[in-house]
């Protein structure tokens, strides 16, 4: 192991801990408000309660990797997340309300939801001299081993023990990811690098239409396709009678999809990831539907259907994500890439979006209506995306005198 790829492995090892924690939290969680409540709309609430602080906080979080170490900002924000975590499992073990529940949800999204920005502008720091898109691949492999191994930690706790046991291991994993931090080197920004004016960053994206291209491809997966992990108790209730830990392992199955596509990607770089992001957007809204085949079946075949299918939205889901991440860092500029991901990643938010917007649509017409939506609104999103951006720009008018 070379001193070169120890920080690496070592920033891999404390993200794959967090998210282990994470993912078995929130089959935790909810399961939890589901047996609690039985409402699709209160499932919907939590979990616009859990992601609405993405709008708020993630291009802010953004400026600050521009400017400050991003170790340190990671490492504090762990110790937020610790802190939260203990807070909503003692909630929980109470008996709280729905609404302190959700207060606390909230609070700890809001300590959660720059993470992703500082992960992806510290990442290129560590790479050395590996290919961008392989080591973006290599982060998602982890990320994706997290949703196996998180799920089934989750479905574990829940079949052994209660929800707030859950918590107390997801506080016990981001312990081990903030130790983790703790041996990286600084990562600061070159004091050389000028601060950049905040409309600079709008300028650029102005001027950049591969750029904005790729920030507007989020819209049909992120708004309707990407929810389906929120909503994924539901989806194993009413459509296959399952239980909490059918939901997880469904969710176990998305990820080995995505697994075998970032792990793929790590190896094999795309060569055009832009229009990889695009074809397997488009790929995932079908993937869904096709997920509607198997929900008219029962028993045995219904399960082994909705698994098998749960691998290919993991996979074309992934696909997506990751080819589109590795497109957009591509293009952005050193000294503004923390702002330039804080506003990408702001398309996180259109989850809680989504997810708001479907739960009352299966309240009233049933989930499986639900999830047709989820799979057209993905498709025809992306698909007029796509024919939007490929269309050519209005000539300018010619102000020249004369």
């Amino acid at each position: 192991m070379t001193a070169g790829r120890l920080p690496l492995r070592l920033f891999l090892a404390g993200t794959l801990s967090s998210r282990i924690g994470d993912t078995a939290d929130l089959v935790a969680l909810n399961w939890y408000v589901v047996e609690q409540t039985g409402s699709a709309t209160a499932l919907a609430t939590v979990n616009v309660v859990r992601l609405a602080p993405i709008l708020l906080f993630t291009a802010p979080a953004g400026w600050l990797a521009d400017r400050y170490d991003q170790r340190r900002l990671l490492a504090a924000l762990r110790v937020a997340l610790f802190a939260s975590t203990l807070c909503l499992a003692w909630v929980v073990t109470a008996g709280g309300p729905l609404w302190l529940v959700c207060a606390m949800v909230f609070a700890r999204a809001s300590a959660g939801s720059a993470e992703p920005v500082l992960r992806q502008t510290l990442l290129p720091l560590l790479r050395g001299e590996r290919p961008l898109t392989a080591v973006i691949a290599m982060h998602s492999a982890c990320l994706n081993a997290a949703m196996i191994l998180g799920p089934a930690a989750g479905a574990l706790v829940l079949a052994v023990s209660s929800v707030p046991t859950a918590f107390w291991f997801n506080a016990f994993c981001t312990l081990v990811a903030l130790c983790c931090l703790t041996v990286l080197p600084e990562s600061a920004p070159a004091p050389s690098a000028p601060d950049q004016p905040a409309d600079s960053v709008w300028h650029l994206l102005r001027q950049n239409p591969a750029m904005r291209r790729q920030i507007a491809l989020a819209m049909g997966p992120m708004l309707f396709a990407f929810p389906y992990t929120a909503m994924m108790p539901l989806l194993s209730k009413d459509l296959f009678d399952g239980d909490g830990s059918t939901a997880a392992l469904l969710l176990t199955c998305g990820a080995a999809g995505a697994l075998a596509a970032s792990t793929t990607m790590s190896r094999r770089p795309p060569a055009n990831p832009a229009r990889l992001a695009a074809i397997g957007a488009v790929l995932l809204g079908f993937a869904l539907l096709v997920l509607l085949v198997p929900s008219g079946l029962t028993g045995k075949p219904a399960a082994v259907g909705a698994g098998a299918t749960m691998v290919v939205v993991g996979l074309v889901g992934q696909c997506y994500r990751t080819a589109n991440r590795a497109a957009l860092q591509a293009t952005a500029p050193g000294n503004l890439l923390g702002r330039i991901m804080g506003i990408a990643s702001t398309d996180r938010a259109m989850i809680p979006v989504g997810t708001a917007m479907l739960g009352p649509i299966a309240e009233l017409a049933g989930t499986r209506t639900m999830l047709a939506f989820m799979g057209l609104g993905c498709v025809v999103t992306t698909l007029l995306t796509i024919r939007i951006y490929r269309s050519p720009p209005h000539p300018e008018p010619d102000l020249a005198p004369g």
